[in-house]
């Protein structure tokens, strides 16, 4: 179990955090500045805060992922998922951090 405010353990992504991430697709792009022939979610990291955090690794292409942080907002609020940065240039085996 992590502590409070701190990231969980990554894990295999799920379908809930695969819809959330792929319905970002076309804001990644324009943050990286490139389009994207694969946009595949493997694993992500969350973070529970006034919200939740999600980190997502995402295959863009065959040797190449980008890290995804997506933050959605409490439900009261009626605000969808945010895109808050991409960080392009990683690799399959890099940790997300």
């Amino acid at each position: 179990m992590s502590a409070v405010g701190a990231y969980a353990e990554a894990t295999a992504v799920t379908a809930e955090v695969r819809e959330i991430v792929s319905g970002k697709k076309a804001e990644c792009e324009a943050k990286a500045g490139t389009t994207f022939a694969t946009f595949e979610p493997l694993t992500f990291v969350k973070q529970v805060v006034a919200g939740i955090n999600y980190k997502v690794k995402v295959k863009v292409a065959e040797a190449e992922c980008i890290h995804v942080l997506v933050y959605c907002p409490l439900p009261h609020t009626g605000e969808g998922p945010q895109l808050v940065s991409v960080e392009a240039g990683k690799t399959v085996e890099d940790k997300i951090e």
